[in-house]
């Protein structure tokens, strides 16, 4: 169930890390969300979370001189310049760690700086879970609604315990209805047309936000890449495979879209105007 949204007592940091470089969108931080850069759009929506910081952990100057006039009204959003080096945005808030100096104790949400369509909501249930679970890492999901999307490499699954640990993460339909999906690829043989099956059992769509502990992100990066990591290109499946544990917590109102490209952009400020 989607938890409450009262003010949480739980003490933690927002952490936005932002490339300005993007293949498929370029300078993709400063596109226009409504009237406003991307990246102020998603530091915006991170304020109204009860982090006691956020933190965007920026690569260039031009992203900077965009958020300053923000930060200057607001004593809780911090910019922070990082180089060139990190390749995900887990290494460029490690290079945020070294730099302002953070306990290693100090729990930090990792929101990713194009989704400005994300909430408080699941920026404090994350932050919450984690403290709450004493798992190493914590993250969200969503039912699938659309069963296409249960096919889609693009759309990560996630299934879990009992207890709502995580087992795996993948890009192939997770679990495997074998009989039903089976009947399906035996029935595409013969008619290449033929409809997705009818979902047997509850399929989870993983959303990328996460919560960890400062000493949890420097451990990770201090490990090498994991087989199953590189396979399925998914960054979490390197903590599971050292043995870590992932808390997830289910929501039922799941961000609407990052952004990616041009088109993602356009469906975004559809959205944003119809709200």
């Amino acid at each position: 169930m989607e938890a409450q949204s009262a003010p949480s007592a739980v003490d933690y940091v927002v952490a936005i890390p932002a490339r300005f470089a993007s293949t498929r969108l370029a300078g993709k931080p400063l596109v226009l969300v409504g009237d406003k850069p991307m990246i102020a759009q998603v530091c915006l929506k991170a304020l109204q979370s009860t982090a006691k910081e956020v933190i965007a952990c920026v690569d260039h100057e031009k992203i900077v001189a965009a958020l300053q006039p923000f930060a200057a009204n607001e004593p809780r959003l911090k910019i922070c310049m990082t180089s060139d080096k990190p390749r995900s945005g887990t290494e460029r808030i490690a290079e945020m760690i070294t730099t302002q100096k953070l306990d290693p104790e100090t729990i930090v949400v990792n929101v990713q700086g194009d989704e400005p369509l994300i909430t408080q909501e699941h920026i404090n249930q994350v932050a919450n879970l984690l403290a709450s679970s004493g798992a190493d890492m914590a993250t969200l999901c969503a039912p699938i609604t659309e069963v296409a999307d249960v096919f889609d490499p693009n759309c990560v699954k996630v299934v879990m315990d009992q207890k709502q640990m995580a087992l795996y993460f993948s890009r192939a339909p997770i679990p495997f209805e074998r009989d039903n999906f089976m009947a399906w690829q035996k029935a595409k043989q013969e008619d290449p047309k033929a409809p997705y099956p009818q979902l047997q059992y509850t399929h989870y769509h993983h959303i990328g936000i996460y919560a960890y502990r400062v000493r949890t992100i420097l451990d990770y990066l201090q490990r090498e890449p994991a087989p199953l990591e590189q396979s399925e290109s998914l960054e979490q499946l390197r903590l599971l495979h050292y043995g870590m544990s992932i808390a997830v917590a289910i929501t039922d109102r799941p961000p609407e879209t990052g952004v990616d490209t041009a088109a993602d952009l356009e469906r975004v400020n559809r959205i944003l105007a119809q709200q």
